[in-house]
């Protein structure tokens, strides 16, 4: 029998159009004084700009620069939507700036972490087809956790080893009474740090893993999936749901770009950071106000 995947595609194209409906501040625009009065009550120097505009200009910063950005808030303020425009160097400082949250993690869930790369070079793809690639090609990696059965980005932080960074978020998570049941990662996650979380861990291990050094816990994982091997072990465990962050890598670059604009090392990291930032959000908002379209099989 014929197994075919399919979706709601009528709730689908209602999920993607509102991602980018909600992330146009029409609360700010309408409550602009209230906010800012706010703001300002207690603050030494004044706002131009409640701070819950930022968000919108962050978003904005994702497809234009920042002097296209000024433009921008020029038109707007010209056909009165906000009261006020900012100038390049208000717009920098409060992109650059802004505290880079996600949205709140399940108080039950299941973690997926993985790292990408983010192209620094500004001739994108097209100069590496061209003319291959350079020695002076730079990426920077950035690390993502993400809950399995929500596709819910957890953080996303650039950093040179994986391993930590996961284990940093996990400890996080711990920390904030969250119950993490599971973490799946690919054999960069073979560690004893990872190990030592205390949770299910479901990594393959290394070729030269030991089943007589580190932690017991993986010891104990390297006799299991030797003795099972590598099919039988992915089956059993599940280890195929670790390419769900994959999915999720492919749909943030194909939104975002795989690529930042940024010469300095400061503004390439906070941009990298932006696109996983702005693409949780916007499916986090579009799955409470729509829900989500999942995929799904029917036999034929």
């Amino acid at each position: 029998m014929e197994k075919k995947n399919t979706r709601d595609w009528s709730k689908y194209d209602e999920n993607v159009v509102t991602r980018y409906k909600l992330m146009f501040p029409f609360y700010v625009f309408e409550h602009w004084w209230e906010l800012l009065q706010e703001e300002n009550r207690y603050a030494k120097t004044k706002y131009k700009a409640p701070k819950e505009f930022n968000d919108f200009l962050a978003f904005l910063h994702l497809f234009l620069p920042y002097r296209a950005i000024e433009g921008v808030l020029s038109a707007l303020a010209e056909m009165k939507i906000i009261p006020t425009s900012l100038d390049y160097s208000t717009i920098w400082e409060r992109v650059r700036n802004m505290n880079i949250n996600f949205p709140e993690a399940s108080d039950e869930l299941e973690v997926i972490a993985d790292g990408t790369g983010i192209s620094t070079t500004r001739g994108g793809q097209y100069v590496v087809v061209k003319w291959g690639k350079r020695r002076d090609s730079k990426f920077l990696k950035i690390e993502v956790v993400m809950e399995k059965d929500e596709f819910k980005i957890v953080s996303a932080e650039v950093t040179s080893n994986e391993a930590e960074s996961a284990s940093n978020t996990v400890k996080d998570l711990k920390e904030k009474g969250k119950e993490v049941k599971r973490f799946y990662g690919d054999k960069a996650y073979d560690t004893n740090e990872i190990y030592n979380l205390g949770v299910d861990v479901v990594v393959p291990p290394r070729k030269d893993a030991s089943t007589r050094r580190g932690h017991p816990a993986r010891r104990k994982a390297v006799r299991e999936f030797k003795k099972l091997g590598y099919e039988r072990w992915r089956d059993e465990k599940g280890y195929g749901n670790r390419w769900l962050v994959e999915s999720l890598f492919s749909a943030v670059k194909r939104t975002f770009g795989e690529s930042v604009r940024a010469t300095s090392f400061a503004g390439q990291v906070v941009e990298a950071k932006l696109k996983f930032w702005a693409y949780a959000w916007m499916m986090y908002m579009a799955n409470l106000v729509v829900g989500r379209a999942k995929g799904f099989e029917v036999k034929k």
